[in-house]
């Protein structure tokens, strides 16, 4: 198939975008012909993925050709990037160029919305994902609720949660053909032979104990909880790996890592792209995911970190917050045994937490292996991708 990809995609950084990245790497390698748009070239820096110019021929994997806005538009008055536009006309180019036979967005805003036009003007099928705060807290908004609604009914397909449909149901809105597709990792990328990264250049010691955080800096994943719970042991010989944002937030975290006595034990990294997460992994002795509930920040139910399924997939211990344990991939996993979890806002337990992976390292690489077991049994990737392809199949034009 020619498939055409409106959403987020790297150097992009977050979940949605990775999972972009490795959804048309799959179908590329699987032969389909994959046309990804994007404003992925406009993120702003705090946001932006460090590539570096060897990471650039990565970013358009064997049958995956890459088109992005660029930063050279002129805006108009009031100022606008006028996103939706641009990502639609661009899409129309590649539609009729490359004689596109389905069309896939994920997050409404502004992807699925372009591609709702794109889908209009061609007729062209259209498939849509949506996100946790698709239909949390954006939908309702008053200007966004009727477009948002019209993506749904008009998506010859939409991909959601599994309680999608009840949320809507909820509220009295109406929803056209839905499907759940479990997303995987590739177990055969995200690996235990993944080549280490070196962080020795950062000052850390190739023996000495890493505790890695991926992701933003906010209260949903509670990166500041963290930063405390690390200093109550800061007497123990260990180094903090936060690949995360630029900016304001970045900002306030370094003062608090120096107010709290944590600075000489801190190294900031800048996000980084998808191909190069599993050798971070590798390098460190534990993966830190302690976001536990969506709520207050997204509806229940919602997100889940995919940080710690990759980390898993490596074959490294990973600390989760409570809440993600009970719920998603995370059910069936099994805590002390193929993973460790905390209450993040009981900085103690936390710390102790913390403390005891450093002084039991014999167990922390049998758990690691018991997760590496746990992946190679229940994550499907190839699976996944055929699943994606088969719905992409059963609408194309």
């Amino acid at each position: 198939m020619n498939i055409l990809i409106i959403g987020k995609y790297p150097p992009i950084q977050g979940g949605v975008s990775s999972q972009t990245y490795w959804l048309a790497k799959g179908l590329g390698e699987k032969g389909h012909r994959v046309y990804v748009v994007s404003n992925c070239w406009e993120v702003e820096q705090t946001f932006r993925e460090d590539l570096k110019d060897d990471d650039l021929s990565l970013l358009e994997p064997k049958n995956v050709h890459l088109f992005s806005t660029t930063p050279g538009f002129r805006s108009a008055i009031p100022y606008s990037r006028s996103y939706e536009s641009r990502l639609m006309s661009m899409a129309l180019d590649v539609i009729q160029e490359h004689d596109i036979q389905i069309i896939y967005s994920h997050y409404l805003l502004p992807y699925g919305v372009a591609a709702l036009m794109a889908k209009k003007i061609t007729g062209i099928p259209w498939v849509v994902q949506h996100a946790g705060s698709d239909i949390g807290r954006l939908i309702f908004h008053s200007q966004l609720k009727s477009i948002f609604l019209e993506c749904f009914r008009n998506a010859d397909r939409t991909i959601g949660y599994a309680n999608t449909r009840q949320r809507f149901i909820e509220n009295g809105l109406s929803l056209g053909p839905i499907v759940n597709v479990r997303r995987a990792i590739d177990i055969s990328t995200f690996h235990p032979s993944a080549a280490p990264f070196d962080f020795s250049p950062h000052g850390i010691a190739e023996d000495a104990p890493v505790f890695t955080y991926f992701g933003k800096i906010s209260g949903l994943k509670k990166t500041n909880e963290f930063l405390e719970a690390a200093a109550i042991i800061q007497e123990e010989d260990f180094s903090l790996v936060f690949v995360t944002e630029s900016g304001k937030n970045l900002e306030e975290l370094k003062k608090k890592a120096q107010v709290l006595g944590m600075g000489e034990k801190c190294v900031f990294l800048p996000f980084q792209p998808p191909w190069k997460i599993p050798g971070i992994m590798k390098a460190s002795t534990c993966i830190v995911c302690p976001e536990s509930d969506e709520e207050p920040y997204l509806p229940k139910g919602t997100h889940g970190p995919q940080i710690a399924r990759e980390a898993m997939a490596v074959g490294r211990p990973v600390i989760i917050g409570k809440g993600v344990k009970e719920k998603g991939y995370y059910a069936l996993t099994k805590e002390n045994e193929d993973i460790l979890v905390v209450d993040p806002m009981n900085c103690k337990e936390f710390a102790e937490k913390l403390r005891y992976v450093m002084g039991h390292g014999g167990e922390m690489d049998a758990l690691g292996k018991n997760a590496r077991k746990l992946s190679e049994k229940q994550e499907d990737f190839e699976g996944y991708v055929s699943s994606m392809a088969q719905i992409f199949s059963s609408l194309a034009r």
